[in-house]
């Protein structure tokens, strides 16, 4: 509405004040009504931003768990491999009680191989890091399980033994119920206790 310079009259003036007062009333509506748009829009962004916030500090939680569990699954491994090196030296030990007696009563080709083994085993034995020691001793074994015919090696051994030893083949394919310690004592390893 357009204002001229002439005089108005009450009724006119209050006619103009209520056409500018709608224009107003309607411009504050929309106002209010943006404000209330834009309101929710923060309120629904606002959470947004919280739930990815909670999602960073579970993912952050995840990997400070998994990190822990790394570490604790290596230092476990790393026992586990000192533990082996420890067992295979106590091994050796025991092997060289046994292997002086065997190379006394059965001395032949075998026995010679036996003892090339005994120092290879040693050899890794001596190697500082475990894992590195395991993972040698289970490639030598693996050559010689490839290497290994059980069909040849009795038969070198019936060849390189006499019967004057009591060797007999059908106790050596169907030996029984096996016990070590009494094997031992048969063979002269251990004294028989009285």
């Amino acid at each position: 509405m357009e204002l001229d310079k002439r005089k108005y009259n009450r009724d006119q003036v209050n006619a103009i004040i209520e056409a500018y007062k709608e224009k107003y009333e309607n411009l504050v509506a929309d106002l209010r009504s943006r404000i209330s748009e834009l309101g929710n829009e923060n309120k629904s962004l606002l959470e947004q931003v919280e739930q990815y916030s909670n999602r960073e500090r579970l993912i952050i939680k995840a990997l400070e768990s998994a990190e822990e569990k790394a570490e604790q699954i290596k230092e476990q491994a790393q026992l586990e491999y000192v533990l082996e090196l420890q067992r295979l030296k106590e091994f050796i030990k025991k092997w060289d009680k046994y292997f002086v007696a065997l190379k006394e009563k059965y001395p032949c080709d075998a026995t010679k191989k036996a003892l090339d083994i005994k120092k290879q085993v040693e050899e890794v034995a001596k190697e500082d890091d475990a894992k590195e020691c395991i993972e040698k001793l289970d490639e030598m074994i693996s050559e010689q399980n490839r290497a290994f015919n059980p069909k040849s090696k009795i038969k070198e051994y019936i060849s390189a033994t006499t019967s004057e030893n009591g060797f007999n083949i059908n106790e050596v394919l169907n030996p029984g119920k096996l016990e070590l310690e009494d094997l031992c004592k048969e063979l002269g390893l251990i004294e028989e206790s009285e």
